[in-house]
């Protein structure tokens, strides 16, 4: 699998490339932090195997190779909740079709105006508007 390409900085994105971008950016991320928990994983794999294999070696070298790895995990955790917000953020942009009763886009009697946690509402169902809707921006 080869790496996204990014557009060039100085090109105006439009909004679906923008949101595609950030949701590339936040995969890439991802993959990035599991290639570092995998890392982890070997290296204290390697302590354990070397510690059983050479009676020489201490359980405080064990222990500072699990301090090492329990804080580096530590921080991939908070990363984590970072890039979930991010895409919660990211969730909110996208796209959602009108519902099923809902004349297709582009008819005069129905246009898609607000986005709502539970479903789109449209303009000519004002009676279907939930407490929490938001217009669209």
């Amino acid at each position: 699998m080869s790496m996204p390409e990014f557009p060039d900085s100085k090109d105006i994105l439009t909004r679906d490339q923008a949101i595609n971008a950030i949701l590339t950016s936040i995969a890439m991320e991802e993959t990035a932090l599991s290639h570092i928990i995998t890392a982890e994983s070997e290296k204290i794999q390697f302590a354990i195997k070397h510690i059983k294999s050479n009676c020489h070696a201490d359980l405080g070298q064990l222990l500072e190779v699990n301090e090492s790895a329990s804080s580096l995990l530590e921080q991939v955790g908070d990363m984590q909740i970072i890039l979930k917000n991010k895409l919660r953020s990211v969730v909110k942009l996208l796209p959602r079709p009108c519902p099923p009763d809902c004349p297709p886009p582009g008819k005069p009697s129905c246009t898609c105006t607000s986005v709502c946690t539970e479903e789109i509402i449209c303009k000519n169902r004002p009676k279907n508007r939930h407490k929490n809707c938001a217009p669209l921006r």
